[in-house]
């Protein structure tokens, strides 16, 4: 029987370079979310609603039409109406800030903050 420990494994996030990110702030305008979010309003933050649809209104160009998964009806919000986030997941573009190298990760704004920089495993 081994007595050699298993080494540890690289955390996957880790694995493709050093990734800088700067935290969100606890609300974000309106505009900045995207189908498949996760938010709330911040006058009722026990409520989280998850985005099935979000497109321009079709008479107020600063209001968005939301309809959230399970909800009776479509809500409207100005642009800059600040939501809390609760879940943005995206798929970003990084480049390696040493020799330029490209890659796209997932990355969930609200739990890892904003892609800033990004140095690639190569260095």
């Amino acid at each position: 029987m081994s007595t050699t420990p298993n080494p540890p494994s690289p955390n996957p996030r880790q694995a493709k370079g050093f990734l800088v990110t700067v935290a969100l702030p606890s609300t974000l305008p309106a505009s900045r979310l995207r189908r498949h979010d996760v938010f709330a309003l911040p006058e009722n933050s026990g409520e989280r609603l998850r985005i099935e649809s979000l497109a321009p209104h079709p008479q107020l160009p600063t209001r968005l039409v939301i309809t959230p998964v399970d909800a009776p009806m479509p809500i409207t919000l100005h642009v800059d109406e600040p939501v809390q986030p609760i879940s943005m997941h995206r798929s970003v573009e990084v480049t390696c800030q040493l020799c330029g190298a490209s890659t796209t990760t997932e990355i969930d704004l609200v739990a890892h903050g904003e892609p800033k920089t990004w140095v690639c495993n190569r260095h």
